[in-house]
């Protein structure tokens, strides 16, 4: 038995370069279960597709951020299109849950159908951030409806079992990477000539930053940490690569990069730190991991960012925030170092440590490799999501045999 999961996601999701759109174009183009069948629904066009040739496009040019009335136009659309197409599907998995995904979950529900949410931020998409919104508790409730929670991490989970949901309908499935991309340079001459390619020091101490530069990340404490050591060691060089501007993502908050900038420079700095903007092809961001020697990512809130495990599986030593997501993942001292959230003193401390201990640093490096082959391969993700698909399947069937869905 063949089970069709059509996937829901933003209406301008080719334009909207978010974490749930490069990992599902990932899992789409190598997706080869034969039991499962991915489809997705494109509102503008009125018509189900095919979702690894709904995937096929560029992650690179503006991105576009969807207004209110886009919004509204869309939940039309989506209701529509779940109605005629509703005999050409078995389950609809949701990657948001803006009011016109909440009413169609429901619509869906009515019918029998199984509903998926796949919630991947902390503290922004949980139950615990979502009853502080307006209009929250309607929200919840209608949240609560949902057949299964898709949580990314042990953070969110807990948190949707803290406010009342089952543990029947809350599922743990972190992401995975490309570990045959995302892989250990052990090449010195390699090595040597990506620094070379992108314009990096050939002998200093490379820190490493991925993501969108923008307050939540945490990129003020890093600029602040990284001044605070390069008083001592003029051998240290920070790399931020990621969106910088409006241009690269539409909500950017360029007078923060702006600050951000003209702090560097008040420190005489601007020759160490590299301003680079976002690496969207794939390949050349798995370069820029081997050429780099430290990942740091202070972040305030997150949920299991990819650029974690993808500086993992690259076999890089990493500094990160104490979050509740991160925990999932890093075992301190042994695959990662953790920092408390927003001390950049503390941060400083570890940057310093990892970086006078070249040796410390490669053990948790290699720890933290062989950690995302075992763990968060393609091969492992695929076989428990397709065996959390079937599992879905099998229950809403029995429950409707039951009477009691």
């Amino acid at each position: 038995m063949t089970i069709r999961v059509l996937h829901i996601f933003a209406p301008n999701f080719r334009q909207r370069f978010g974490g749930p759109v490069f990992n599902w174009q990932l899992y789409f183009s190598k997706w080869d279960d034969p039991s499962i069948e991915h489809l997705v629904l494109d509102t503008e066009a009125g018509k189900i597709l095919i979702a690894k040739e709904a995937f096929d496009f560029d992650l690179s040019g503006p991105q576009k951020v969807s207004g209110l009335w886009e919004r509204l136009t869309w939940a039309v659309r989506l209701l529509w299109g779940l109605s005629k197409f509703a005999t050409q599907y078995d389950i609809v998995h949701f990657h948001l849950i803006w009011w016109g995904s909440l009413l169609a979950a429901n619509w869906a529900r009515r019918r029998k159908i199984p509903t998926i949410y796949e919630s991947v931020l902390l503290d922004s998409d949980t139950p615990g951030a979502i009853g502080n919104e307006r209009l929250g508790r309607l929200k919840l409730n209608y949240l609560q409806k949902f057949t299964g929670i898709l949580a990314i991490s042990e953070g969110i989970a807990e948190d949707y079992l803290n406010h009342g949901f089952s543990t029947t309908q809350v599922h743990m499935q972190m992401n995975a990477i490309d570990t045959d991309l995302f892989k250990p340079l052990r090449d010195p001459k390699a090595r040597e000539k990506l620094r070379r390619d992108f314009n990096l020091p050939l002998d200093a101490s490379v820190l490493l930053f991925t993501g969108s530069l923008i307050q939540r990340k945490g990129v003020d404490l890093l600029i602040d940490a990284f001044i605070q050591v390069s008083k001592q060691d003029p051998n240290l060089f920070l790399w931020l690569v990621g969106p910088k501007d409006r241009s690269e993502n539409p909500s950017m908050d360029e007078d923060f990069v702006s600050s951000l900038k003209q702090k560097v420079m008040n420190a005489g700095l601007s020759g160490r730190v590299n301003f680079h903007g976002m690496i969207a092809d794939r390949t050349r961001l798995v370069q820029a991991y081997q050429a780099a020697d430290v990942f740091v990512f202070p972040s305030r809130n997150e949920g299991l960012p990819n650029v974690v495990l993808e500086a993992m599986a690259s076999g890089l030593p990493l500094i990160v925030s104490d979050l509740p997501g991160l925990k999932t993942v890093i075992k301190p001292n042994d695959n990662g170092v953790v920092v408390p959230i927003g001390n950049a003193q503390a941060l400083a401390q570890q940057v310093k440590l990892i970086t006078e201990n070249r040796g410390h640093g490669h053990i948790i490096g290699e720890n933290a490799s062989s950690y995302i082959q075992s763990k968060h391969s393609l091969a492992v993700w695929q076989r428990e999501i397709a065996g959390y698909y079937h599992q879905l399947v099998r229950s809403a069937s029995q429950q409707c045999k039951t009477g009691r869905y």
